[in-house]
């Protein structure tokens, strides 16, 4: 899938929910403008963006990106599908499985040297632990420089960002109790 279809995607459920751009960002913890640069096609959109969308338009999260499914409890290095959003140049790796009650996510994502995610709040809370390279998590406008072997657990109710910081890729464990795998077909 391509970055265009997911705006097209975005603007068409957003549209097709009767939900005006800033309704949308209130309940999924993003801003407006953020919400018309990825409807547009101008700005890449996590996965955990993509999830608080999905909820706020009542959507399953596949209507909006196709996801690898993890049905077995086991995940093994090398055999795991590594996976982008519409082309962009953050990864995944699904670590997780999906069952009824389950309260955990859990992805590795490989960053590259530059990136920086949109700025979110979402129900839950949120872990990481980094791998390798070195990245800043910036919780309620105060950052949190982390290198391998580090980690940050926080209430993702607080709005926060992350960003590699370093010279070389960064590889994060990111496991948090929002939703986001839907290993259910899209409508």
């Amino acid at each position: 899938m391509t970055v265009e279809q997911i705006g097209e995607r975005l603007r068409r459920y957003r549209r097709a929910a009767n939900k005006p751009l800033n309704q949308v960002a209130a309940e999924s913890g993003l801003t407006a403008s953020f919400l018309s640069q990825a409807e547009r096609n101008l700005t890449g959109v996590s996965i955990s963006s993509l999830a608080s969308i999905a909820r706020s338009l009542g959507i399953p999260l596949n209507a909006l990106f196709d996801q690898p499914s993890q049905p077995q409890p086991d995940s093994h290095q090398g055999q795991r599908v590594r996976y982008t959003i519409g082309g962009q140049p953050l990864a995944y790796e699904r670590l997780s499985s999906n069952f009824p009650g389950n309260p955990i996510n859990a992805v590795k994502m490989s960053m590259p040297v530059g990136y920086q995610s949109e700025l979110i709040s979402h129900e839950g809370a949120e872990f990481a632990y980094v791998l390798s390279g070195k990245i800043v998590y910036t919780i309620e406008g105060r950052n949190y420089p982390l290198g391998p072997g580090d980690s940050v657990h926080f209430d993702a109710a607080k709005p926060h960002c992350l960003a590699n910081s370093g010279e070389e890729v960064a590889e994060v464990l990111t496991i948090t109790t929002m939703g986001l795998f839907d290993d259910h077909p899209a409508p």
